[in-house]
Order: C-alpha cells, then structure tokens, then sequence
C-alpha cells in the first residue's frame, strides 16, 4: 500500500487544498489583453510557495502561454549580467521545448523559428539568445529588453498568449550597491518597460521568495509595490486542513481504521501548515501499516516521530548556532504562547533582566548573526520573527534533549575506596663484598 503524502521541499501534495483564491487570481491576469500586474508570493518556509507556483505553471501552459523559470541562487544574483545569463539559459530551453516540439510529438522546428534564424536568432538555441544580447549595445537591461521583445514577436507569431518569468527562492535577490551591481533594479525595470510598451506580446514577473524578497523588491524601485500583487501564504483554515488530509486517506479505509479522535488529533498537530500536513499524514499512515492498520490517539506521535520532525524542518540551523545563541533562542521560545509572532531586541533584551545576561545593543548583535543563520529574519525596521513555524515549540524540544542527555550523566559518585597508608620503604640492605674465584687464584672484588 502505498502512502499518498509527501513531505519535502517542493513536492506536489495529493490535494492542493486552501489555494483556490491565488489560482482564480492567476487564471484572470493570464486572461487579460494587457499586462498590468505582477506576482509576489511570499510566505515563512514550509507554505506551499513552490507547490503553488507548480500549480501556476500547470495552468500558464494550459492557457497558451510560456512558462521560463528557475530556482534563483546566490550566485545568479551576484551581477546584472549573471541574472541575465540566467535568464537567457531557461528561455532557451523553454522555447526549444515548445516551438521545436509538434503536435504530433515528432520534432519539426516550425517555419518562423526558421524565418528568424536567419537574423541570428534562432529561438531553438542559448547560442543565438547570447549572441543577440552581445550585439545589442547599452546596459544589460537593453539587451536583455532586446532579446526579449524579439522573443515576444516570435511568440506572436506562433499564437502563444504570452510569457511568464517565473522564479523561485527570489530572496536570493537584491542589489549589491558596493559593487555597482544592481540585479533585482534590472529585471524589475526591465519587465516594466515590456509591460507598457504598445504591440509587444504580454510578459508576467512571477517571484516567489521569504518574507523579506518584499522588503527587497521595494527598495530596488519605489513603483515596485504597484507593480505586483503579493499574494501572502497563511496556514490553512481547519476546514481545508482536514480536506488535505482526509481526501488522500479516505481510499485507504478500509483496511485502515484511523479513529476520528486521533484523526482530529493529526488535525491539531499539523496547525493547517501545508508542510506538516504532509509530514504528519505519512507518519500517522506509516504508524497504522505498522501496528496492523489500528492506532490508538495516545499511540502518536511517538517521540521518533517528533525527532525526524525537528531533523528535518529545524536541525540543520540549529546545529549551526553557538551556546549563547542557544540561550538567547530560547529566552525567546519561553515567551509564552499569548506573545505575537514578532518580537524586537528591547523586548528580548527585557525578558533577561533577571539573569542580566542579554542587553540591548547585544540582543540587536544576536538578532543579525541568527538572521545570517537563517533562523529568523527581518519582518519590518526593528522587528522579527523565525523563519520555521512552530520553531518555539521545536526550541524547546531541543534544549530539553540535551538536558536530558547531561541529566543522565549526572549520577551520584560512589563514596571512595578507602586506601591503607603506605608503609615507608625499608633502606635497602648495604653492599658486601664478594668472593670470586679466578685462575685458581683467590681474590676479594667489589
């Protein structure tokens, strides 16, 4: 029997359940004449950004349109010409797929494609994309605006709707004013321009990034914010958590007997988070094939459950931070249940008053260094929160294994074995001579 959930990053859960509102928004920009919005999703880890911006690409495709994406790195983002380079690789690619592909599944390259290889640009090919952007002259926001209205034209030509650049972990992205590089200002200024110009085939931005992509985006241009629509991934509501769980497991039961106070409990512990969802339901499926497909509520989670929860969501930065972000991380998790989401140095550095441990010009310090770890980040001037949900919860979990583990270490020495004093030595007897015998001669030796 195979188990329908699938925890991990990016995979396309069984039921895409709470999401209808963000694909009716998508399915009207695609059906419009004129570009006039572009797409931020943004949420903590966890949300369902990347499902969700699968099942955009799925819908963009099925309306005619070209999909060119990409997961975004550190290293794409270093320059205006590396974004570009990027961006040129996955448009080549998504043309050669669409274009050079027939409807009949035999690979025929259609006859503009043709048509235009003879200006040096065929769609087919990354060779001819960068040629175009090096023979264009001015900055990299001219030829990469070049190659893409040449592109558009084609697409025209083709009967395609239109193009959607789409990309993903977009936090990746910003501008690095020191050295004169300004990635994030290019692609938004470019798409802007594309999207006002007359005759020039419609073209979407599509991001998908933490939190402070937005804080990003709006520091590159100040119009950013009424170019895109942001489209901000909440937890789900009870009703559409316990549809993504029961609509995979229903044709499971029977042989499966999952009762309705540990299914209501599964409810509860995924908290409507789209990751722990997944997580939660293969675990409570793997538990019921294991104990002859019957369990009890006070059977799950058990405590190997919750450890590969922790290893897979939260360990790898929390192995990362030292004994004193450890302390700090957990003044913070200690602040109660009824604290909002947010919390700044001053009230982190209050909460210490007691030990006097943490001010607030060293709570600020620890507040970066936890950022650069990935733990929290910044939601506004001032303010932050974790990056995992429910990481209070797994904070103390942790700390308390590791209590627990120097607990057990701590035993009760036995009381010593009491030793006899040691007798001084007796003075070793004195040297006497020797007789030996030589040569049949007697004689005294030392």
């Amino acid at each position: 029997m195979e188990n329908p959930f699938r925890p991990g990053a990016g995979h396309r859960p069984p039921v895409l359940a709470g999401r209808g509102r963000e694909q009716e928004h998508f399915r009207r920009l695609l059906r419009e004449d004129f570009a006039t919005e572009n797409l931020l999703i943004t949420g903590l880890r966890g949300f369902g950004k990347t499902v969700l911006l699968d099942d955009l690409k799925r819908t963009a495709l099925a309306e005619g349109w070209v999909w060119v994406g990409n997961d975004l790195s550190e290293s794409a983002s270093l320059s205006e010409d590396r974004l570009a380079l990027r961006i040129l690789t996955d448009l080549a690619q998504s043309l050669s797929e669409i274009l050079v592909q027939g409807a009949d599944g035999q690979t025929a390259t259609s006859k503009h494609a043709q048509d235009e290889a003879k200006d040096d640009l065929d769609p087919t090919t990354f060779e001819a994309l960068k040629t175009k952007y090096e023979r264009t002259p001015g900055l990299p926001s001219d030829k990469l605006k070049s190659v893409l209205g040449r592109v558009g034209s084609i697409l025209t030509r083709a009967k395609l709707r239109g193009l959607v650049l789409a990309y993903d972990e977009a936090q990746c992205l910003s501008d690095h004013a020191q050295r004169d590089e300004f990635p994030m200002s290019m692609l938004v200024e470019t798409v802007s321009s594309l999207q006002k110009r007359d005759g020039v085939t419609p073209i979407l931005l599509v991001l998908s990034g933490l939190p402070q992509v937005f804080n990003a985006l709006i520091a590159a241009r100040t119009y950013t914010e009424r170019m895109f629509h942001v489209m901000q991934m909440e937890r789900l509501s009870r009703q559409d958590t316990a549809q993504a769980l029961f609509s995979p497991m229903k044709p499971l039961m029977p042989p499966l007997n999952c009762p309705p106070d540990l299914f209501e409990k599964v409810v509860d512990l995924s908290g409507g988070y789209p990751y722990l969802i997944q997580f939660f339901g293969k675990e409570l499926i793997d538990g019921l094939l294991k104990n002859g497909g019957i369990l009890h509520k006070d059977q799950f989670p058990s405590p190997d459950v919750m450890d590969r929860l922790d290893a897979g969501l939260f360990a790898a930065r929390w192995n990362k931070t030292t004994d004193k972000q450890r302390r700090f991380l957990k003044l913070i998790a200690n602040r109660g249940t009824n604290r909002p989401n947010e919390f700044s140095a001053i009230e982190i550095a209050a909460l210490s008053n007691g030990s006097g441990e943490f001010d607030s010009s060293q709570a600020n310090q620890l507040l970066l260094a936890l950022c650069e770890r990935g733990l929290i980040y910044r939601t506004r001037h001032g303010r932050y929160a974790f990056t995992v949900p429910m990481s209070e919860a797994m904070i103390l979990r942790r700390i308390q294994v590791e209590q627990d583990v120097e607990s057990s270490w701590a035993t009760i020495s036995p009381p010593p074995i009491p030793i006899a004093p040691l007798t001084p030595e007796a003075p070793p007897p004195p040297k006497t001579k020797q007789k030996h015998k030589s040569n049949g001669l007697l004689g005294w030796f030392n």
